[in-house]
C-alpha cells in the first residue's frame, strides 16, 4: 500500500471520528475515490467507533450534565425529541440501527446511557448499526459505481 493510500486512509478515519460525518457517508466517498473497499470500511468504521467509544465512556458526565441543563430549560430541541421517540419505541436495538442514518453515532450512544443502557450494551447495539450501515453503504457505492462504469 503505498503511502498516498495510507495518508487517504488516514483521512478516512478521521472524517469517520467526527460526529456528523457518519461511517455511512464516508464510506461511499472513500470508495468513489478510488481506495479498496475492505480498508474504507475498515478505516470508517474504526474513525466511527473510536468517538462511539468516547461517547459511551463519557456518557455518564454527559447524563448528569444533560439532566441539569434540562432542569433549567423549558422547552426540548426537536433532536431530543425525535431521539426519545425512537428510543420510547424501537428500544436500544432501534436507536443503534437508526442512529447512523438519523441523529448520528455519538448521539445515539450518550442518548443509551441516558436512558439507563449499559456501556456494554450500548457499545455492541451502536457498534453492529455502524457496520451494518457501512457495509450497505460501501454494497451501494461499489454496485453504484460498477453500473456506471466506473472504476476497476
Amino acid at each position: 500500500m503505498s503511502a498516498a493510500t495510507v495518508a487517504e486512509l488516514i483521512g478516512i478515519f478521521l472524517a469517520g471520528a467526527t460526529p456528523g460525518l457518519e461511517a455511512v457517508i464516508v464510506v461511499p466517498v472513500g470508495i468513489a475515490a478510488g481506495l479498496p473497499v475492505p480498508a474504507v470500511l475498515a478505516a470508517a468504521i474504526a474513525g466511527n467507533l473510536a468517538t462511539v467509544v468516547l461517547s459511551v465512556v463519557f456518557g455518564e458526565r454527559v447524563r448528569r450534565w444533560w439532566r441539569r441543563r434540562r432542569a433549567n430549560q423549558d422547552r426540548t430541541d426537536r433532536r431530543s425529541q425525535r431521539a426519545q421517540r425512537v428510543a420510547d419505541r424501537w428500544g436500544l436495538p432501534g436507536l443503534a440501527l437508526l442512529g447512523p442514518v438519523s441523529l448520528g453515532t455519538q448521539a445515539s450512544a450518550v442518548i443509551a446511557i441516558a436512558l439507563g443502557q449499559t456501556r456494554q450494551r450500548t457499545l455492541t447495539w451502536i457498534s453492529a448499526g455502524t457496520v451494518v450501515w457501512a457495509a450497505v453503504a460501501a454494497s451501494l457505492a461499489a454496485g453504484g459505481l460498477q453500473l456506471l462504469g466506473i472504476g476497476a
